[in-house]
């Protein structure tokens, strides 16, 4: 089994240089020709609190995605993991997945936001899909070398689970697939959980990202400063509640602690700057319509109002013409 890693930012080199350092058959697709020359020259540095790891370049492949379809790209025992933002699933359905999608292939997907999931499910019907939700913090601070600034879990599992238990990753249990996959997550050192509801873990990081990430796009600060003042608080929770409201009239579970997790978030990654901030300091499409934008159109659906989003997803769609 080889993981091919699609989109070699930060999490893709963090999970991929993990993996490979742990002995599995990694490959990265990467987006332009210099990342993956300067990954076959120098191979990954993952820096870490405690010390950093480097995998040399002969742990695992790396190839512009240019030349996927001439090497042969990823068979039908294989896993691929898009780790591409969801304003770049389109290019990649389009251009490597299409010819292949009526023969059977594993994805796992780890995109913020809803609506993906069910688009790629019409667009290779004879493909099984996975969704990862995870807590890892990373940072890419070069083509080659990435800060894991966070431990934390990654559940996967098949996005319209029904919403039951999770269970910790257990050679036991799931497909001979994902046992193996899951054997390899952990081997790699990170923590996994095959879910059963995987749904409340994506709608519970659909609404803290639609709290946290546009406010701080907006006001340009790190996710701690969101806290310092009560002008700030008060729209997190005018944001949260009518996300709230949302997810009661769609039947969507919700913790009713899930106010205090954001602001645990928030105090835990004080100093980061959020991906939907650092898009727009780097003048690059935001993800804010697969996030505030869901929101948006899940309320559109069942009559509910969500001024705040919509303003939100208005102002952040206009900054970049």
């Amino acid at each position: 089994m080889t993981i091919h890693i699609i989109g070699a930012g930060s999490l893709g080199l963090l999970y991929g240089g993990r993996l490979a350092a742990s002995g599995a058959d990694v490959t990265f697709w990467c987006r332009s020709k210099e990342q993956a020359e300067q990954l076959r020259s120098n191979g990954i540095t993952v820096i870490r609190e405690q010390d950093s790891i480097h995998v040399p370049s002969e742990s695992f492949q790396a190839e512009p995605i240019s030349r996927y379809h001439e090497i042969g790209g990823a068979g039908e025992d294989d896993y691929i993991f898009l780790m591409v933002k969801q304003t770049g699933i389109t290019k990649v359905v389009e251009e490597l997945f299409a010819p292949y999608s009526s023969k059977h292939r594993r994805l796992l997907c780890f995109q913020n936001g809803t609506g993906h999931m069910e688009r790629l499910r019409r667009e290779l019907p004879a493909w099984t899909l996975y969704a990862a939700v995870t807590t890892e913090g990373a940072k890419r601070s070069g083509l080659s070398e990435v800060t894991h600034a966070g431990q934390g879990s990654t559940w996967v599992g098949q996005a319209g689970s029904s919403f039951s238990d999770d269970e910790k990753a257990d050679p036991s249990e799931g497909s001979e697939s994902e046992k193996a996959l899951a054997v390899q997550l952990e081997r790699a050192g990170f923590d996994v959980f095959l879910s059963k509801e995987l749904d409340i873990m994506i709608y519970r990081k659909l609404l803290m990202n639609a709290v946290i990430n546009p406010l701080t796009a907006v006001w340009r600060i790190p996710n701690g400063e969101l806290l310092e003042s009560e002008e700030r608080m008060h729209l997190m929770k005018e944001l949260y509640e009518e996300g709230i409201a949302v997810y009661s009239a769609c039947n969507i579970p919700w913790e009713t602690d899930l106010w205090e997790q954001i602001l645990q978030v928030c105090q835990a990654t004080s100093g980061n700057t959020s991906s939907m901030l650092k898009d727009v300091l780097e003048g690059r499409t935001t993800e804010v319509s697969s996030i505030n934008g869901s929101i948006v159109r899940m309320a559109e659906r069942v009559g509910v109002s969500t001024p705040v989003h919509r303003l939100l997803w208005r102002l952040i769609e206009g900054i970049h013409v």
